[in-house]
């Protein structure tokens, strides 16, 4: 287990349709290992795929930080598809949007400013699957040079930055991405990479 109580935000696809069961059993699996490094779980307080790993990670004693869709826990629960079908009581903490935040009744605008909340406050990340707004925030982390853990073999955008990486990426990115199928090696790596500095 590690000294440190690092950070890791989960993000991935926020449907409950978009992935097979086998791609849930996997985000189950990384919130679990998660928990078993004495990890804080960051989502952005969504259903899908992250909501499976910080429920998993929450069920096995983790901590759970999610990055909530609204201003107040009131918009956050009335939120579709976000927020009626999941349970709240798994999250630690909320963080709500500013209410002087300028876009505040525009949730496609704050939505997005989730997105850099929520990965500028992760130490690391875990990207599994996921479609635009996933893709989103793993921009959004390799400009703030974090660790990246990518969950390959579990299809979106996930499978897609593999073959992306070595075409896009700029000589000045200080961001790590480490590759693996595997949930639990991930982790590790991922951890490993954190522990370097």
């Amino acid at each position: 287990m590690s000294e440190k109580k690092w950070k890791i935000g989960v993000f991935g696809s926020g449907s409950n349709t978009d992935d097979s069961d086998a791609v849930f059993l996997l985000a189950e699996s990384v919130g679990k290992e998660l928990s078993t490094h004495n990890c804080v779980v960051i989502t952005g307080a969504c259903s899908g795929l992250p909501y499976k790993a910080a429920r998993a990670a929450r069920d096995c004693g983790g901590e759970v930080w999610g990055f909530a869709p609204g201003k107040d826990y009131e918009s956050f629960v009335a939120s579709e598809p976000v927020g009626p079908h999941t349970d709240k009581s798994l999250y630690s903490r909320l963080i709500y949007m500013p209410k002087d935040f300028e876009f505040i009744d525009n949730a496609e605008v704050y939505r997005k400013y989730r997105n850099v909340t929520s990965t500028a406050a992760s130490d690391a990340a875990i990207i599994i699957s996921g479609k635009w707004g996933t893709l989103n925030e793993f921009t959004n982390l390799v400009d703030f040079g974090k660790v990246i853990g990518v969950l390959t073999e579990t299809g979106g955008i996930a499978d897609e930055i593999p073959r992306l990486w070595d075409k896009i990426k700029k000589r000045t990115v200080t961001a790590k991405v480490i590759f693996n199928p595997d949930p639990i090696q991930l982790v590790k790596l991922v951890i490993d990479e954190l522990e370097k500095v």
